[in-house]
């Protein structure tokens, strides 16, 4: 059960309000298309480009010193570190949309030069296991199977070294579906999220419903929201999420790209929201652990750029040295000149 009240106390924060420097223009716009309307090259280019990254030797020491093996692995151990930051909090939305420009940038040194892929999750609601997104030949492979749960198509035999939780033992790529859940994934479901009036609400119901039960049906590398990256499909599931925050922004130009708000780390009291008891409690029954003392000493301060606990546009996201830092502000709007995409 969802604590209510404690849900409730997040929509008490204000957004942060600073003086702002002029955005660069947005100059070289790329499209982000749904899968089923690439073309069947654009589909392999993008797959061939992950395979890359996941078979490129890890750059950063401190990354490596904590057991990154590849780009794919940084990437990972990034979601990783960062977990209590990122999710039930205000900058859930706006981390995971520079999270994924992380990867366009991973994608890009292995000469990947398109847009992100998503996946228009509400056609495939109540069957995501005859999705053509998990086509193993033009797609990301199909259910898990065998003890490990390993996929199979084009990333069958690519290990992830990080994770589950904050454990980091080398696994195949697995997921495990349950259309139990997906339904939950469908347009009246995203329909309600993006009727929210306020940040405030919308990221709630955005966390809480299409994006939850998308994970839940999944069940990307051992069901473990902390290490699912290590799952390709975990980026289609996001860019996902991304449009719809932007399909909810877009409804109310300018105000909603400065309507920010919500904590910006858990706390021991909480947790995360979509799970019963604190932090330590939530922990052990997930089975996910602790991070360890060299996780803190890398772990970024959760108010940078705040001043506080809660979130606001100055806040600072880092992406642990794979590409500079950025603000809440700079992700704001996609087509801002830090950002440049539209989707379609």
């Amino acid at each position: 059960m969802v604590k209510l009240l404690q849900l409730a106390a997040l929509g008490l924060a204000l957004s942060g309000i600073s003086t702002a420097k002029p955005k660069p223009a947005c100059k070289k716009m790329t499209t982000r298309q749904e899968w089923r309307d690439m073309k069947r090259a654009d589909q392999k280019k993008y797959i061939k480009a992950q395979q890359c990254v996941m078979t490129s030797p890890a750059k950063l020491p401190k990354l490596k010193a904590l057991g990154a093996k590849t780009r794919w692995d940084e990437l990972v151990m990034l979601h990783q570190v960062e977990a209590l930051q990122i999710h039930s909090t205000g900058t859930f939305l706006p981390f995971h949309r520079y999270f994924l420009h992380v990867q366009q940038f991973l994608l890009g040194e292995c000469g990947y030069k398109g847009g992100l892929p998503w996946w228009n999750e509400p056609l495939d609601a109540g069957n995501f296991i005859n999705s053509p997104l998990l086509d193993p030949v033009y797609g990301f492979g199909g259910d898990g199977t065998g003890p490990g749960l390993c996929v199979n198509g084009p990333y069958a035999n690519l290990t992830v070294s990080i994770g589950p939780g904050f454990h980091n033992q080398p696994r195949c790529v697995n997921r495990h579906i349950n259309d139990f859940f997906s339904p939950f994934t469908n347009q009246t479901f995203v329909d309600d999220a993006l009727n929210h009036p306020d940040y405030a609400s919308a990221w709630l119901a955005i966390y809480m419903g299409p994006h939850l039960f998308g994970h839940i049906a999944l069940a990307m590398m051992d069901g473990n929201s902390i290490t699912s990256p290590g799952d390709p499909l975990f980026f289609m599931h996001h860019g996902f999420v991304d449009k719809m925050w932007w399909d909810w922004q877009a409804r109310d130009l300018p105000a909603r790209l400065s309507d920010m708000n919500g904590p910006n780390a858990q706390t021991p009291e909480i947790g995360f929201i979509e799970f019963n008891g604190t932090m330590a409690e939530e922990a052990a029954e997930q089975g996910w652990g602790s991070p360890t003392p060299a996780m803190l000493a890398i772990t970024p301060d959760p108010q940078a750029g705040d001043g506080g606990p809660e979130t606001t546009l100055n806040h600072v996201m880092s992406s642990l040295g794979i590409i500079p830092d950025a603000t809440v502000r700079d992700v704001m709007d996609i087509q801002g000149g830090y950002l440049c995409y539209q989707y379609v």
